[in-house]
């Protein structure tokens, strides 16, 4: 009885701990669709029956479509990073993005290479989702934008797609947007989603999937450190190169590594330009240094050839002196 009684507590705890991971859903909407040059919002809600600590989440989209302007992330150039916190409910959890709508067409934005963490540091899973917004081409005078409040399923405007397929308002959109296959999902472990340099501004701007940039630095720019933001929090980012800056061409590199061994390199040339004021000045020195070493010789060569001639007299003196003894003697 009492084996019986533990047993049937045992299996009530696991199937506790069960429910509670799977009690953690994460969706993603996006406010309306917008025209080139308006922002929009894309909202991200966490709901839990745990206590959530914080979302750490990679998030990819379109970059060439929209752009990201502002919210609890950070990053660009089609991946951002997002650290955020619930409010006073500690079971949910809501984040807003804000994006600027920059060409027609259609984006997929992807929560994807993250976590959602209890209070006490526990995974209560890892979020998945996706939704699709498009872009509006010319003004913003859309009658189906303006009543986008007054339709909110409007799968025109949106799709969304939730880990949990219960949320879902039907199976046949879950269905319709998870066999689009327009929309790749690049592996983001092992990138940045942020480097700058303190010597001056990168050429081509960054973008996570760009490898190799260029800095143009002043002459009187006498250091360059490089700053690097990794994609997922995972990664190790090591930096080597920053320091004194010789002129002309330095070499800095940012090397990514993720916890699946992906390595990426990111290469900044720092070319220093050449300091016109210290050739000057080094000319200056070295022709006062060479009239300095003439004035010398001018005053040495006189004393020098005193000096010789002094000594060959000398030099004279003692042979004919010698003589002279020489003969005295015999």
């Amino acid at each position: 009885m009492k084996i019986s009684t533990f047993g049937t507590a045992l299996a009530a705890a696991a199937l506790f701990q069960l429910t509670a991971y799977a009690d953690t859903t994460d969706t993603i909407t996006v406010s309306g669709t917008p025209a080139v040059g308006e922002t929009f919002t894309v909202n991200i809600r966490i709901e839990s029956d745990n206590d959530i600590g914080y979302l750490n989440s990679s998030l990819e989209y379109d970059d060439s479509v929209i752009e990201f302007t502002g919210g609890d992330a950070w990053g660009g150039g089609g991946l951002i990073t997002i650290n955020s916190f619930p409010g006073e409910d500690s079971g949910v959890l809501d984040c807003a993005l804000t994006f600027t709508a920059v060409s027609e067409g259609d984006s997929n934005i992807t929560l994807t290479n993250g976590y959602v963490f209890s209070i006490d540091g526990t995974v209560l899973e890892q979020p998945d989702s996706s939704a699709s917004v498009h872009v509006e081409g010319g003004s913003a005078e859309n009658p189906d934008t303006d009543d986008s409040s007054e339709v909110p399923d409007d799968s025109s405007a949106y799709e969304n797609i939730p880990d949990d397929t219960t949320v879902s308002e039907s199976p046949d959109e879950t269905n319709a947007v998870t066999e689009e296959p327009q929309y790749d999902q690049p592996v983001v472990q092992g990138y940045l989603i942020g480097l700058t340099c303190t010597a001056g501004e990168l050429s081509p701007e960054f973008t996570y999937d760009n490898f190799e940039y260029t800095v143009n630095a002043d002459s009187s720019c006498e250091t360059a450190e490089l700053n690097a933001t990794a994609a997922a929090f995972s990664d190790t980012v090591s930096i080597s190169g920053s320091g004194e800056l010789d002129y002309g061409e330095n070499i800095l590199t940012a090397t990514v590594t993720a916890e699946d061994g992906t390595v990426n390199v990111y290469t900044v040339k720092v070319i220093r330009a050449e300091d016109d004021g210290a050739k000057k000045s080094d000319k200056k020195s070295s022709s006062k240094k060479e009239s300095t070493e003439d004035k010398y010789k001018r005053l040495l060569n006189p004393a020098l050839a005193i000096i010789l001639v002094t000594l060959i007299v000398a030099l004279f003196i003692v042979i004919n002196w010698t003589m002279k003894l020489g003969k005295k003697k015999k």
